[in-house]
């Protein structure tokens, strides 16, 4: 069975039934648009409850609004947010969203934390997320299909005692595997006997005892080796998921422009050291090479935020570096074709092989790619998942409205350029709204490059300049 067996809106009447509530929403500065109050409306009369709403029509925002009034009512005190690193900085950015009294109680009562940190022990088996929460949100919450992870186990245990669950994700299921839906619905309202948790969900509308393979044994036939390769009885799972959920995407929000607003996800900087030295000094102890005029620096600063470094004699250094693991999580939780553009080879080769451990099926346009026509097939091969393009070669004179969504590893340096960029997947031709992700390393030129860009404006050498001036006056705690 194919993901379109499960989900193909049942919502729409219990949609239109909520639509009509529109009661004031304390705390937030914005508006929201329709969908967004239809979900606020499903997680104010549900105390479990799973949001599949898709990347770029704004989950956080009617989740955060829910919990705000929550914690106002003092019907909880403490929530906790398990999310993948790289959208950590979404919450804390849309929290900046709401009146300075709520941001107050939110920042108070709810922590933020990333699946691979909250499960984790110490040496002293001391865990401080081991503990009662009134509220629990799994934000891409496919990061819990796999019911056996240490992740999955450690936050199914801990969802048994929360007052409110919920899950948001775009992406529930992928490549048609209904038995990750058994994760889902069991965060949603599970029980614990010694130490397995089983799903009151599914024990009170099956029998039984909740089980996975009670699931399994209803819902899936098996192969030879106990996993399952045909599914049944999917009417019935429909009904289940349909009754706990709301399914919408960008295409169904009329109100969302079609263009929608840059996400901006911003990573860590692992290596501050290399980073301050060279901004400082223009020059590494470490590695030989220097950084003798404006625009070698800016360039320097540019590879050590994507993760690598070429040094005098050409050599190509890797650094740690975020940007690779963010866009790993970022796949996980995507299933349509996805534009990918970079401005440096070294970028662009991290990023092929890592399509290339995934098994996803891509092609790639740069200086180095002879057929420059190749993006034909991206546009015509359902089989091609990713096309990567240099920003040179792909920001004009060709169509990727195959895709809905481009993802900016590094920000290019000129605003006609993003411009272009843009544009190749808003075509004719294109049926479905576009959405725009920026990697941008926090605490490095990435920011203020990408601010320039949002004012359509290139960042020269003048404000690499001034960029420089005010990152070592703060670096020696000098105020403007």
């Amino acid at each position: 069975m194919g993901d379109c067996v499960v989900l193909v809106d049942r919502n729409i009447n219990l949609r239109n039934r909520f639509c009509s509530r529109t009661a004031d929403i304390a705390g937030v500065t914005m508006e929201l648009y329709d969908h967004q109050k239809t979900a606020l409306a499903y997680l104010r009369s549900y105390n479990s409850f799973m949001l599949f709403m898709e990347q770029g029509t704004g989950k956080t925002i009617p989740t955060l609004t829910r919990l705000n009034e929550l914690i106002q009512s003092k019907a909880v005190k403490t929530a906790l947010v398990i999310c993948p690193k790289s959208v950590m900085g979404s919450w804390d950015r849309d929290i900046q969203m709401f009146d300075t009294e709520s941001q107050t109680r939110l920042k108070t009562h709810v922590e933020v934390i990333n699946y691979d940190k909250v499960w984790r022990y110490d040496r002293n088996k001391f865990n401080q997320y081991d503990r009662q929460y009134d509220v629990i949100v799994i934000d891409e919450a496919h990061s819990i299909k796999n019911r056996t992870s240490k992740r999955a186990a450690f936050i199914l245990k801990l969802a048994v005692t929360a007052k409110y669950r919920y899950a948001l994700t775009g992406t529930p299921i992928s490549n048609g595997q209904l038995e990750n839906f058994w994760s889902l619905i069991c965060f949603l309202d599970p029980y614990s006997v010694g130490s397995r948790v089983y799903s009151n969900i599914f024990r009170i509308v099956d029998g039984g005892k909740g089980s996975y393979y009670e699931f399994l044994e209803k819902y899936a036939l098996l192969d030879q080796f106990h996993k399952p390769y045909r599914y049944r009885n999917v009417t019935a799972l429909q009904e289940i998921v349909d009754d706990y959920s709301y399914r919408v995407t960008k295409n169904e929000c009329l109100d969302l422009p079609d263009k929608l607003p840059d996400e901006i996800i911003e990573l860590e900087l692992p290596d501050k050291k290399l980073y301050k030295e060279i901004a400082k000094h223009s020059a590494s102890l470490d590695i030989e090479f220097v950084a003798d005029n404006p625009l070698v620096k800016l360039s320097k600063l540019r590879q050590i935020a994507s993760g690598f470094l070429i040094d005098d004699s050409g050599s190509k250094i890797d650094l740690k570096c975020e940007k690779i693991s963010a866009l790993d999580e970022f796949l996980d939780g995507f299933d349509k074709k996805l534009v990918i553009f970079a401005e440096f080879t070294r970028s662009i080769d991290n990023i092929v092989a890592l399509l290339k451990k995934r098994k996803l099926k891509t092609i790639v346009l740069d200086g180095r790619q002879k057929d420059k026509s190749i993006w034909r097939k991206f546009q015509s091969d359902e089989s091609i998942r990713v096309i990567v393009c240099q920003y040179v070669s792909g920001c004009q004179g060709i169509d990727l409205f195959a895709a809905d969504t481009i993802l900016y590893y590094e920000p290019t340096l000129r605003s006609n350029i993003l411009e272009q960029s843009r544009d190749r997947i808003h075509r004719n031709g294109q049926t479905q709204k576009c959405s725009y992700i920026h990697f941008i390393t926090k605490g490095t030129v990435e920011k203020d490059i990408y601010r320039s860009l949002a004012g359509f404006s290139d960042f020269n050498e003048k404000l690499f300049t001034q960029y420089i001036s005010e990152y070592q006056r703060a670096q020696r705690g000098i105020k403007k």
